[in-house]
């Protein structure tokens, strides 16, 4: 708990103010990444049975919230977060407190690679596509037939449409931030 205390002197009067400050009582971690959604959040501060409580967030959603406690959904993407209290007692402003919450950016390449797909003609799962936050990071991606032929290459996140490709197994290969990535993937009709 921060503990400050403030003299003055005005008109020979001698007075002093005692401020405590709220300290939030963290019950969960504080730093995290958006590798994958983050579970909510509790946060506490001590409880005296005269005050009100208000609670602000940044960014994200307040789960719940009741007097000294709350629940917080933070946002997945990443960046700084606010989490602060104020109280009032009596009808007078008293302590506030807050906290600051970083998600930072995933140190790791999250793609989704699909198993098969159909293009045949139906309209669904006509193309294969990579997908996941990091596709946009995509250097490059070939896909080689069962020979290990390269039959497709790409510098950007393209999606395959298995024109004049039978029937079978193929592998696809992407790179990504020094990475390699290696799935195979089944062209059905």
């Amino acid at each position: 708990m921060g503990l400050s205390l403030v003299q003055s002197n005005t008109f020979n009067m001698r007075w002093w103010v005692l401020i405590l400050l709220l300290p939030l009582h963290l019950s969960a971690q504080e730093i995290y990444n958006d590798c994958a959604i983050i579970q909510p959040q509790s946060y506490q501060v001590d409880y005296e049975a005269d005050k009100i409580y208000y609670w602000s967030i940044s960014h994200g959603d307040i789960i719940s919230a009741s007097s000294n406690t709350i629940t917080v959904q933070w946002p997945d993407s990443a960046g700084d977060y606010l989490i602060s209290v104020y109280t009032t007692r009596f009808g007078c402003d008293g302590d506030t407190s807050e906290y600051q919450v970083s998600i930072s950016p995933c140190p790791h390449a999250t793609l989704f690679f699909p198993s098969s797909f159909t293009p045949n003609g139906d309209g669904i799962n006509e193309q294969y596509n990579v997908g996941g936050r990091s596709v946009d990071d995509i250097e490059y991606i070939a896909i080689y037939n069962r020979w290990g032929q390269r039959i497709f290459e790409a510098n950007t996140n393209t999606p395959w449409d298995g024109k004049d490709s039978p029937i079978g197994v193929y592998t696809i290969n992407v790179f990504i931030k020094n990475n390699r990535f290696v799935r195979p993937i089944t062209l059905v009709r």
